[in-house]
């Protein structure tokens, strides 16, 4: 049982978390959801304790009241004396001085079980953060940006329940629930018998219960996820809903899956509804039962008036605590069904890994290489197949071809956010795949179609591209991207607030700060994402004359959409279906009568001469 597996981790010297995030032991079966989580609470064990025992302390100070009541009762009012005066102002006053000792128990015992939930809390949502990090792109492929949101915020929340109840109140609650029956077995054990009888009753309903309910609740979380996934993709697109009039369909589905939610949550409430309801019939009636058997004792003469007072009160803490567990029981449930679905978060792991002692690349010269290159996406046809092309150092190189040709997909295959099916790429000669992670991209600037930019000042996220830059390298930088005019523009200049994506900026301000970020980063290769196909004149030569700054000396490699951006590259290579069928200089491709890329050239001078905006780039080979 759950109860078990915490007693046993008090005793137990597990490993620290950032260890074994998600792994089980080498050998044996693999641990529970519970026992994986109990590893972030390790190092926290000593604050727990603390709290335990403040709030036994504190559980254990109004234990003296009811048997004061009996001293009361038996001893001054019945058969007192006036000259018992002084007795009794001490008997009080002791108990005054016990109820002191008994909020600083209870504000200690707040704070120390606050404080370490929050902990045990943090640390669990900064490892699962870094392992979403760590993950291929391929994981975001699969997954809904708002399901991954929603396991990192309402299940560790849910999570979080857990800590309070299950390692503070259980202790707490068990601890007192012991004390009370030995004390109601001392006082008298007939009316103890009595009262313990409807325990079974508790232990019945909490083993039928708490299956039943915890399946709910995992239900409930995979609803509210999906719920919140649909949430992120409607008000992301929320002017496209708005442009093609869908505010009602929209708001149909919606309803559809809040009207599902809501039966899924009522069914969960009924089953905690039913716990609660019979919780309250059972500490209904063991009170019951004792006052009834109880009244014949003291009618016998077997119990004083005092002594039944007393057991009484006893009898009223001995029951919360037992309820307060039934209720433990639907938060332990609710908590375990977070708990699983965190984990499966953790038992995925990235397909693009770091080989073990990977070398470190400090400054590549720039020479590139795709050497025999096979590649396909999980379950999809061939992108490639043996491709095999080189960029030498400090060359540039223009990639073209329609949709679905591969261009992007080299880019990907370069920066390693997938690996390659087979054959290799190089860097320098050197396999990209004997190299860490964070050496191969840093020697690499990426320049996207959209750039993406994050909510926060124009300094923070150029800063993206070298985070120590003073404000001289952020201004030298953003001059060569002309981008220090608008930005000086600007009421509050690199302190501007751009709004989430950049939306404050337009497309051209957007794309120099992308190119002013990959100036910062200084790296060797540089591949761009076509970054003037959307772009009014105006801002697309300003765009052309940043990237002859940025380009001069570096490895490019282009993804080219408008061919008036790659007319002086020393080499460009058409792609249909994931194969080179072209290459060479622009002006010597244009010669080829029959050639795609002389195809392209005249689509977009027919769209020129016209007037016809769009990129011809994008759409089927002719």
């Amino acid at each position: 049982m759950a109860f078990n597996k915490i007693a046993a981790f008090f005793a137990s010297d597990s490993q620290d978390p950032s260890v074994v995030l998600a792994n089980g032991p080498a050998n044996g079966p693999p641990p529970s959801s519970l026992q994986r989580f109990l590893r972030f609470v390790h190092p926290y064990r000593g604050l727990l304790a603390l709290a335990v025992g403040c709030g036994i302390l504190r559980y254990l100070v109004p234990l003296a009241l009811p048997w004061t009541v009996k001293i009361l009762v038996d001893d001054f009012l019945l058969d007192g004396h006036l000259s018992q005066v002084l007795s009794l102002h001490r008997l009080m006053a002791g108990l005054c001085g016990l109820y002191a000792i008994y909020a600083l128990a209870s504000y200690w015992r707040s704070y120390l079980g606050g404080l370490t939930g929050h902990r045990i809390i943090l640390d669990l949502r900064q490892a699962l953060y870094l392992h979403v990090q760590r993950m291929s792109l391929s994981f975001f492929d699969r997954q809904r940006i708002g399901a991954v949101v929603s396991r990192m915020t309402t299940d560790i929340a849910s999570a979080q329940n857990f800590v309070g109840a299950a390692f503070v109140n259980t202790a707490m609650d068990l601890s007192c629930v012991a004390i009370i029956i030995v004390l109601l077995v001392l006082v008298h054990p007939k009316l103890a018998m009595v009262s313990l009888s409807v325990l079974p009753g508790y232990a019945w309903m909490n083993y039928h219960l708490q299956k039943r309910i915890r399946e709910k609740s995992r239900a409930i979380h995979h609803q509210l996820q999906e719920l919140s996934a649909d949430l992120h993709e409607q008000l992301a697109g929320i002017s496209t809903i708005q442009a093609f009039n869908q505010e009602e369909a929209e708001a149909k589905q919606f309803r559809q899956q809040t009207e599902t939610y809501f039966q899924t949550v009522m069914s969960n409430v009924k089953l905690q509804s039913i716990a609660l309801g019979v919780t309250g019939f059972l500490t209904a009636l063991g009170p019951i039962l004792v006052l009834w058997v109880g009244t014949l004792e003291v009618w016998s003469g077997r119990l004083t008036v005092g002594t039944l007072m007393a057991f009484y009160s006893y009898l009223g803490m001995l029951y919360q605590p037992i309820q307060r567990l039934t209720e433990l029981n639907l938060i332990l449930a609710n908590s375990l069904a977070a708990m699983d679905r965190i984990f499966e978060v953790f038992d995925t792991f990235p397909e693009v890994l770091e080989i073990p002692r990977a070398q470190s690349l400090s400054r590549a010269h720039g020479a590139v290489a795709f050497e025999d290159v096979s590649f396909h996406y999980d379950g999809r046809e061939p992108v490639f197949d043996h491709l095999r092309l080189t960029l030498p150092a400090g060359t540039t190189i223009a990639l073209v071809g329609p949709s679905g040709s591969g261009k992007s997909t080299t880019v990907k295959l370069l920066l390693r956010y997938y690996d390659v099916t087979a054959g290799q790429i190089t860097i320098d000669g050197r396999d990209i795949r004997e190299l860490d992670l964070k050496s191969l991209r840093s020697q690499i600037a990426l320049v996207e179609q959209e750039p993406i930019l994050f909510s926060g000042t124009i300094e923070e996220n150029l800063r993206y591209g070298k985070a120590d830059a003073t404000h001289e390298q952020l201004r030298q930088a953003s001059r060569a991207a002309f981008a220090d005019t608008f930005i000086e523009q600007l009421p509050e200049g690199y302190q501007t607030q751009i709004g989430e994506r950049g939306l404050r900026l337009s497309g051209g301000q957007k794309q120099r700060l992308a190119l002013a970020r990959a100036f910062l980063k200084d790296a060797p290769i540089i591949v761009l994402d076509e970054p003037t196909s959307a772009l009014d004149a105006e801002s697309e030569e300003l765009i052309k004359k940043a990237l002859n700054r940025l380009l001069d000396g570096r490895t490019a490699l282009i993804i080219a959409h408008r061919l008036s951006t790659i007319e002086h590259v020393e080499r460009v290579v058409v792609l249909a279906n994931g194969t080179i069928v072209e290459q060479g200089r622009h002006a010597d491709l244009l010669k080829h009568k029959d050639g795609l890329y002389r195809r392209y050239a005249q689509q977009q001078l027919t769209a020129r001469l016209f007037g016809i905006p769009g990129n011809s780039l994008n759409a089927s080979a002719p």
